[in-house]
């Protein structure tokens, strides 16, 4: 039998969302919000939150109404708003769990390296309204002069097209390294952490985050700045050793991989040893590490395809409703994405099998 795309079976795992009558007392503000249905309606008002913006709301609305078959009954800009006062964040982020579920199962189209599930952490600073309300919830960056601001941090799916397995959208002032954990404390919950590489760049090594992982029996990769432990320091380019360490009174068993960049700089990777290093070699660790960057690719597309600092609004409520439901959006376009790539293969199979039985048949 056929597997279901994962597209689909995220709509139908949204439309079953949107459908519990629990789901909506758990995503709205106050037990009287949406007792009744109005004009817009609870349903359609968290769908057209998920919309992409590239227009003015007003726009979108319209377009939404015209997409279900409704132009004549479309919503007002103000009465959109109006009612989006009345949903809670959480009510995007239960949605993006659900997806989240969907892509730390089983499933064909989803990627794994050497058998091992593939995820990168690191953060951006997002720009916001530089209210006096939002510097006080958030916090300012660039000094005295700075603007408000905030920390978003994703764990992110690095083979399969750019899928955001846990956001954590922050004060300004939270660290890095304190978003990790949580994403950590997602792989748990998942219950995937085992079989899970996670990749980190240079600011996220630390005693504390590699006895976490250790502790969650999560596997990792740190590349390592110099200066950061002697003995690390120590050991020459082109090795490959499981050694002892002690980081603030912290005795750690590590794996130190150093070779030279085709630049002709040294680099330095911390690796879990219980990875197996006849399947992880030397050579294999120079690439697998430097997938890292699809991370940072997809914080371009949060950014600027996605335009996630163009948000519908000002307030604290609305960032980060804007925030959660264009996670879910990544998502839904990485199963989209994941779904056409393979029909496109399964094309381009079936193509040259046509050619080579055309060229047999020829001689």
């Amino acid at each position: 039998m056929e597997t279901v795309p994962l597209i689909n079976q995220a709509a139908e795992a949204i439309k079953e969302r949107l459908n519990d009558y629990l789901y909506k007392l758990d995503a709205r503000q106050n037990p009287s919000d949406f007792s009744r249905h109005g004009k817009l309606g609870f349903a359609n008002l968290v769908l057209l939150s998920l919309n992409f913006r590239a227009r003015t709301t007003q726009i979108e609305i319209e377009d939404f109404y015209e997409l279900i078959g409704n132009p004549d009954n479309a919503a007002t800009t103000p009465g959109y708003m109006d009612a989006r006062t009345k949903l809670k964040p959480e009510a995007f982020g239960m949605l993006l769990d659900e997806t989240v579920k969907l892509a730390a199962g089983e499933h064909p189209t989803l990627q794994t390296y050497k058998g091992y599930r593939l995820y990168a952490i690191d953060g951006s600073i997002v720009t916001l309204e530089d209210t006096i309300a939002l510097r006080s919830e958030f916090g300012v960056s660039g000094g005295e002069k700075g603007v408000a601001s905030a920390r978003l941090s994703t764990l992110t799916d690095v083979l399969n097209s750019g899928i955001i397995m846990d956001t954590q959208f922050t004060k300004y002032s939270v660290g890095e390294r304190e978003c990790a954990l949580c994403h950590h404390k997602k792989l748990e919950t998942l219950g995937i952490g085992n079989e899970s590489i996670v990749l980190y760049d240079r600011g996220y090594i630390s005693e504390q985050m590699i006895s976490d992982l250790n502790s969650k029996g999560i596997h990792y990769v740190f590349r390592v700045p110099k200066g950061w432990n002697k003995a690390v320091d120590s050991i020459e380019t082109g090795t490959d050793t499981v050694i002892e360490i002690e980081v603030r009174k912290t005795p750690l068993t590590v794996r130190v991989v150093k070779f030279l960049l085709d630049n002709g700089e040294e680099e330095t990777l911390l690796i879990d040893p219980k990875l197996p290093a006849d399947i992880f070699t030397l050579e294999i660790m120079k690439d697998l590490y430097f997938l890292r960057w699809k991370i940072e690719t997809n914080y371009r597309v949060l950014k600027s395809g996605l335009q996630l600092e163009n948000f519908t609004g000002t307030s604290s409520l609305f960032i980060k409703q804007d925030v959660y439901a264009t996670s879910v959006l990544v998502n839904l376009t990485a199963f989209a994405k994941l779904e056409s790539d393979k029909i496109v293969d399964e094309r381009t199979s079936q193509k040259k099998t046509n050619i080579h039985k055309k060229r047999t048949i020829t001689c």
